[in-house]
C-alpha cells in the first residue's frame, strides 16, 4: 500500500530529553549559531594606535628631559652629597675628585663617569653611587688598606692588591707593616707582578699576629718561589715560597730558639723544600758541607742540612 498524497512517510519521533537533537532541531540550532572570525584589519588598527601612543609618550618624556637638562628644574639641582666608608680620604678630597658643579642635575648626572673620576685615586678600590630624589647624591666608598711599606726611591704605602697608595707620611706608625724590597723591574719601574706578590704575602703575614710580629722585611726580587724574609728580633734570614710560607713559618717559629742555641753561627734557613730545612752557616770549625743537622727537639719528620759559607743560596 502506497502512502497517501502529501505524506512522505511516518512522522518522526520526538527527540528524547538529553539526547541528540533531531534533524529539524539541528537545522534550527545551526541557524542560531554564528562563528565570529577575528578581523586582521581591527588588530592592525589597534597596533597602530598603540605605536602612536607610545611615540607620543616618548616625545613627552623627551621634552621633559630636555627641559631638565637645560636647567629648567632648579629643584633637581644637587644640593647634598653624602659620603660614607671613607677613612683615608677626606670628604673635601672626594668632592674635588668628582667635580660636581653647583648646578649639576641629579637626573642628568653621569654616574659612570663620576665613578671613573673617583677610581683615579689609588685609595679608592670601589664606589657605589645612588640618586636620592629630589636633590641628594650618596657615595659609598670602599678604600684600599695598607699592608706593607714599599722601598722604592722613597718609602710608599702598599695595598693588598699591589697598588702603590701614597708616599709614607712623616711620623707614620708602621705598626706591624713589613718593609718590601725588590719591586723594581729591569727598566727601573715598579713591576706590577712583584707588587701584587708582595701585597699577597704581606696580607698573609698580617692575618696571623705571631707572623706579623716575627717578620720585618720581604724581598720579592726572585719571584714567588724564592722570597727572602728578615726577622724583627733576629739577624736570621729565611727563604720561603708563596704557597708554603705560612705553614712552614708556623712549623719553624717554635724551634728558632733551639736552632740559635744549637747553631750560633746560623744565618739563613731555607724553608722552600718540603720536609727538609737547609741551614747556611758562617764557617764553623768542625762542620763540613752536607753535614746532617740532628738534635733539634721538635723538628719531627724534618732533615736539616748544614751548608757552610756566607754567600746567598
Amino acid at each position: 500500500m502506497e502512502p497517501l498524497k502529501g505524506m512522505t512517510g511516518l512522522p518522526e519521533k520526538p527527540a528524547k530529553p538529553g539526547g541528540p537533537p533531531g534533524p529539524e532541531r539541528e537545522h534550527f540550532l545551526r541557524g542560531q549559531l554564528r562563528v565570529r572570525k577575528a578581523s586582521g584589519r581591527i588588530s592592525r588598527v589597534r597596533l597602530a594606535r598603540l605605536v602612536l601612543l607610545l611615540a607620543l609618550l616618548g616625545l613627552g618624556v623627551g621634552a621633559v628631559w630636555m627641559t631638565i637638562a637645560r636647567g629648567g628644574a632648579p629643584e633637581l639641582e644637587i644640593d647634598r652629597i653624602f659620603v660614607e666608608g671613607n677613612e683615608r680620604l677626606s670628604e673635601g678630597e672626594i668632592l674635588e675628585l668628582i667635580e660636581v658643579g653647583a648646578t649639576a642635575n641629579i637626573l642628568t648626572l653621569d654616574l659612570d663617569e663620576t665613578k671613573r673620576k673617583l677610581l683615579r685615586s689609588a685609595w679608592v678600590k670601589d664606589v657605589e653611587l645612588k640618586r636620592m630624589l629630589p636633590a641628594t647624591l650618596t657615595l659609598q666608598i670602599v678604600e684600599r688598606t695598607p699592608v706593607a711599606v714599599a722601598a722604592l726611591s722613597e718609602l710608599y704605602l702598599l695595598a693588598e692588591d699591589g697598588t702603590i697608595l701614597d708616599q709614607l707620611p712623616p711620623f707614620y706608625d708602621m705598626g706591624k707593616l713589613v718593609l718590601v724590597r725588590g719591586l723594581s723591574d729591569e727598566a727601573g719601574g715598579v713591576s706590577s707582578d712583584r707588587a701584587a706578590l708582595a701585597g699577597r704575602m704581606a696580607e698573609a703575614l698580617l692575618a696571623d699576629e705571631r707572623l706579623a710580629l716575627l717578620v720585618s722585611e720581604l724581598d720579592v726580587a726572585e719571584g714567588a718561589d724564592s722570597i727572602t724574609l728578615r726577622l724583627r728580633q733576629s739577624p736570621l734570614t729565611m727563604l720561603v715560597s708563596e704557597k708554603t710560607m705560612v705553614s712552614r713559618l708556623l712549623e719553624i717559629v717554635p724551634l728558632l730558639a733551639g736552632i740559635a742555641e744549637r747553631l750560633p753561627g746560623v744565618k739563613v734557613l731555607d724553608l722552600r723544600f718540603q720536609n727538609r730545612v737547609y741551614v747556611r752557616l758562617q764557617p764553623v770549625p768542625g762542620e763540613t758541607q752536607g753535614t746532617t743537622l740532628t738534635g733539634l727537639t721538635g723538628l719531627t719528620g724534618f732533615t736539616g742540612v748544614i751548608v757552610p759559607g756566607g754567600a746567598p743560596f
